[in-house]
């Protein structure tokens, strides 16, 4: 199912990701931790994976402009 819309969501959620990384590894968030402050680096890096898979599951989403013969470029 390649689709814009698929991919932009993608993108958007891999953007959430990276926010939620961030706020982890500052210490601001605590939510699903055990503890109740300082960094979790542990979820940091959790939403970090998660965040590159959104973004690697958007650029297999998005479509794909086709290639024809007559595109690609010619040898001397």
């Amino acid at each position: 199912m390649k689709s814009n819309t698929v991919a932009a969501g993608l993108a958007v959620l891999g953007i959430v990701f990276l926010i939620v990384a961030a706020l982890y590894a500052l210490g601001v968030l605590q939510l699903f931790a055990s503890t109740s402050s300082g960094p979790h680096y542990k979820h940091a890096i959790l939403f970090g994976v998660l965040a590159v898979a959104s973004f690697v599951g958007a650029n297999f989403a998005r479509p794909k402009k086709a290639t024809y013969a007559t595109d690609r470029p010619t040898r001397l």
